[in-house]
């Protein structure tokens, strides 16, 4: 564990889920006094990201009252069926004392999320949108459930960066015909690029059934966006987009990789201009965060009454 001035610090089994830490952790100025903070796990798997948030948040604020859920489709073809089962089974046996079968939902693609409209504070998903068959539904999803004044914070890639990172192999999510992407494992595979090498090692699987059913998956199971489509979602949607700290997800590496400690707060004094720059380089490297605001200040102010005209 990490030593802070006056607390421990559990390491995160992730950089990815230390930085949404870090996310909501600085974002806390946003709950209002005496509320309850609800947090949402859009996509949430095995549960190991809520479990380190409800134990990492309520060691460093335990005056703030939290209660965290989460939620997860059952007909995508990815996880196993019952997998939310052992998700639950998960989270009861390290935090028994939130009542995670009430707080863990699963629900298909199209469903609707289980939850009232204006009722969480904070959305978050990780490394989740890549893997969205309809975004459209996403963020309006995302809209109605946000209270006003809340924001969501998805971490994901976008289809600008450069090294497909579920194949390992360069701009395989660009390519569209089927038969090309399969051909391009194929090849890319005997030159000893990507994971073929290591399945075949544990599975021995043969490298025409590896490429079928990789470009099956790169096919059905991922849909990337460009940044140019995020914007004009989220305008439609009516949230605010802004990519901030997206660079401290690659600091928080770089500090990982020194050996340093992580920092639980970033900076809220930015510049727009260097966080929008570094967005657009590191777009290309690999994951940026997304951030969303469900905020509007504009109103059309009334005239007096008796105004001249």
């Amino acid at each position: 564990m990490y030593q802070g001035r006056d607390k421990m610090y559990e390491p995160a089994k992730s950089i990815t889920h230390q930085h949404l830490l870090s996310i909501v952790n600085t974002e806390l100025w946003r709950n209002p006094s005496g509320h309850v903070l609800r947090l949402l796990d859009a996509g949430c798997g095995n549960g190991d990201l809520l479990a380190y948030l409800a134990r990492s948040l309520g060691h460093l604020n335990p005056h703030i009252q939290m209660e965290f859920y989460g939620f997860d489709v059952h007909d995508h073809g990815v996880q196993k069926e019952g997998f939310l089962d052992k998700t639950i089974t998960a989270l009861q046996t390290q935090l028994p004392s939130i009542p995670w079968v009430e707080r863990i939902a699963t629900i298909t693609t199209t469903d609707p999320w289980p939850y009232p409209d204006d009722f969480f504070d904070v959305i978050l998903s990780n490394q989740v949108l890549e893997h969205v068959a309809d975004h459209s539904f996403f963020f309006a999803q995302t809209h109605r459930t946000l209270r006003r004044d809340g924001y969501a914070a998805h971490l994901f890639p976008l289809r600008h960066y450069f090294l497909e990172g579920h194949i390992l192999l360069p701009l395989a999510h660009r390519i569209g015909d089927f038969d090309l992407l399969c051909g391009y494992i194929t090849w890319m595979s005997r030159l000893g690029f990507g994971k073929y090498k290591g399945h075949h090692k544990s599975s021995g699987v043969s490298l025409a059934e590896y490429s079928e059913r990789h470009a099956d998956y790169i096919h059905y199971f991922t849909n990337y966006l460009s940044r140019t489509e995020i914007l004009g979602l989220c305008k439609r949607h009516q949230l605010r987009v802004s990519f901030r700290y997206t660079r401290e997800f690659y600091t928080s590496k770089l500090r990982a990789l020194l050996g340093r400690p992580p920092r639980y707060k970033y900076a809220t004094q930015r510049s727009a201009l260097v966080d929008w720059i570094s967005q657009l380089f590191f777009q290309r490297i690999s994951s940026i965060t997304l951030i969303l605001e469900k905020r509007q200040t504009y109103q059309v102010i009334a005239p007096y009454v008796g105004a001249k005209h």
